[in-house]
């Protein structure tokens, strides 16, 4: 053994020694004193009575006498009768017990452990687990049998070892990372969550999807049987589970089942007034969910397990002998589903009513009337769709009658009237030339898409995010617009028009502006300094409704000029700016091409250069005469290239002609 245990085996028998001569002690002095208390007794006694005493005295001097013969035989040692595992130790000093358990269960740790479930299993080894067995502590543990507590208990105790013994029990000691990673090796491979039964539809057909039975490792218990194992015989070692109870059994899905049979089994009329329309039985099967509703708690919770139709969870305690809470318990419920089957009923209901109308606002010379809402008329889906359901699977004559119902528009008039759109705020109109028949076309269609527009206080308002995508289907054409620095023909060409004009109505309107762009190049049809470049995926132009109320986007137009207008509660702001001068001018670059369709020495000018430069704007927002913005803008242009074809055709007879003279 090494140092380290002789020396823990001498202080635990100097401590033993100790104390069984303080009782040893103790005992004959209790002794004297109980002889001489006696004599005085039965000096004046009966003879019976002092016989009496006398085999009293005899007796107790017996157990005295039998507790000294117990402390001497176990002086120093373990008590007789005490065992660790199967180890017999009594009688042992701390130091030959530790070597019997050495002895004993050493050689069991280094052998491999087998854990099994069913068909599958893991070997390990005390390596893997980081096992290790204390056995000085087992044997302290076992010298302090018969040892503590008071002093009754222990003669108790010692008196009880010499007929029956007392084990302690052995466990050998492992590191719990590493017994986490094979539990969590055992456990991905054994568990799996409870599945509740289902309904599956497929086509026009429904079948039940049974239930099973979840699967939970019971990790504490194997923990604790590896730990035992490790020094047991018997290497192998069985997975213990817990079997989860679903929440809906088959049985409890079995009337859905049925309720989703009847619904597919053929179609169902919709009728309302001289008005009828047919859905059929594949139109049903995409409308068709499945809800769970729970039922009051029953004596028995019932599950399918793999293998079987149904297990409750009485039976799976019973398979494991580990407790299994029964959870609530639901039943499964067939309905028609409002969202999957809205579209398809108000697509062919539709008829059956009126649209309502949206209150809307009216200007013109400055002016705002508010045109009224209508209330519209239309099919009650919902009502529909529990009517659906009830005559489904309640009825044989799967005809349902459609109700209608009141529809209010999104825009009630008190809701346009609560909006404060009141007065006009700014109007700015630009002007363009009207040959360009598509981009006239570009600057309608997009007008019409900007008209009505929205701003609630505190919005910000995006050209790019309100107008979309400018597409042919939209109704938008080719037409010239700057692209990479040049003018190129381009769908929606033109639509910058729009965006330099609501840029100006929001300048004048005091209106925070939160982005916009210049265009790369100058263009003098726009205003100095004030134009505004937009693009889908590109430049945008957002201002921010900085006011109380509502703003409302008016648009009108002619075949050369349009104008946008805001309308709302005015904000009560004056507007000054000013315009610098152009500077960092740029002059432009010629660039010629050679055209062999044009005559020699021929010169067209295919599209104009324009000198780069700088400008800037400054505007001061003033209310009440104070200020409350003060805002610059400044637009940095690049010269833009003259393109110019050059012809290099030359003239054939001319050419002849030269050649033949003399």
């Amino acid at each position: 053994m090494s140092d380290v245990v002789d020396v823990d085996t001498a202080q635990i028998e100097g401590h033993v020694l100790r104390d069984e001569g303080r009782r040893v002690r103790e005992e004959r002095q209790r002794d004297r004193s109980l002889r001489a208390r006696l004599s005085r007794v039965l000096a004046d006694r009966p003879v019976w009575l002092k016989w009496t005493l006398v085999a009293g005295a005899a007796t107790v001097a017996l157990v005295l006498a039998a507790v000294l013969v117990d402390i001497a035989a176990s002086f120093g040692r373990v008590h007789p009768g005490v065992r660790i595992g199967e180890v017999r130790v009594g009688s042992a000093t701390p130091a030959r017990a530790v070597e019997s358990v050495d002895e004993v269960f050493g050689p069991r740790l280094a052998l491999p452990i087998e854990v099994v479930f069913e068909d599958r299993e893991w070997v390990t080894d005390s390596a893997a687990l980081g096992a290790s067995l204390d056995s000085e502590s087992l044997v302290a543990e076992a010298m302090t049998i018969g040892r503590t507590g008071p002093v009754g208990e222990r003669v108790a105790t010692r008196a009880r070892l010499w007929f029956e013994p007392e084990v302690v029990p052995v466990y050998a000691a492992v590191e719990a990372s590493a017994v986490a990673g094979l539990l969590d090796e055992v456990a991905e491979d054994v568990e799996k969550a409870p599945k509740d039964a289902a309904v599956v539809i497929e086509g026009t057909e429904a079948r039940l999807d049974p239930a099973e039975l979840g699967v939970s490792l019971r990790r504490e218990a194997l923990m604790d049987a590896l730990s035992a194992s490790l020094v047991a015989e018997d290497r192998v070692v069985e997975a213990q589970v817990e079997f989860t109870p679903v929440r809906i059994t088959d049985d409890n899905a079995a009337q859905a089942l049925a309720d989703a049979r009847t619904m597919l089994d053929g179609p169902v009329a919709v009728v309302h007034d001289t008005h009828e329309w047919e859905f059929a039985a594949a139109e049903i099967a995409s409308w068709i969910s499945f809800r769970e509703v729970p039922v009051e708690a029953s004596s028995t919770t019932t599950a399918s397990a793999p293998g079987s139709a149904s297990v409750d969870a009485t039976s799976a305690q019973e398979a494991t002998s580990t407790p299994v809470p029964v959870p609530e318990e639901f039943v499964l419920e067939a309905y028609i589903d409002y969202e999957k089957a809205k579209d398809l009923l108000l697509s062919r209901t539709g008829s059956a009513g009126s649209d309502p109308v949206n209150a809307r606002f009216q200007v013109g010379g400055g002016n705002v009337t508010i045109v009224p809402s209508q209330d519209g008329v239309g099919p009650d889906v919902e009502a529909l769709v529990v009517e659906l359901t009830r005559v489904l699977t309640t009825t044989d004559t799967r005809i349902a009658e459609l109700r209608t119902r009141r529809i209010e528009p999104e825009i009630t008039t008190e809701d346009a009237q609560a909006m404060g759109i009141r007065e006009r705020i700014a109007t700015y109109t630009t002007h363009y030339s009207s040959t360009n028949r598509p981009r006239v076309n570009n600057i309608h269609t997009l007008s019409d898409a900007l008209h009505g527009t929205l701003v609630p206080p505190g919005g910000v308002f995006s050209f790019n995010e309100t107008i979309g995508q400018r597409t042919a289907a939209k109704g938008y054409q080719e037409a010239p617009a700057i692209i990479g620095g040049r003018l190129v023909p381009s769908l929606g060409g033109g639509i910058c028009q729009v965006g330099t004009t609501i840029f100006n109505t929001v300048f004048e309107s005091g209106l925070p502006v939160v982005e916009r762009r210049a265009h790369s190049f100058y263009i003098s049809s726009y205003p100095n300094g004030r134009d505004a470049a937009v693009a889908w995926g590109g430049p945008d132009f957002k201002f921010k409704n900085d006011t109380d109320h509502w703003v409302f986007i008016a648009t009108s137009y002619t075949n050369s000029s349009v104008t946008v207008s805001l309308y709302g509660t005015d904000p009560g702001y004056t507007v000054t700016s000013s315009v610098g001068s152009f500077t960092d001018v740029v002059p432009y670059t010629v660039r010629e091409t050679d055209d062999p369709q044009l005559a020699l020495g021929t010169r067209i000018v295919e599209d104009k250069g324009v000198n780069g430069r700088r400008i800037v704007v400054k505007r001061v927002v003033r209310k009440g005469g104070s200020v409350v913005r003060e805002d610059t803008f400044t637009s940095v242009y690049r010269p833009k290239d003259e393109i110019v074809r050059v012809g290099t055709k030359v003239d054939e007879s001319v050419v002849t002609t030269q050649a033949v003279s003399p």
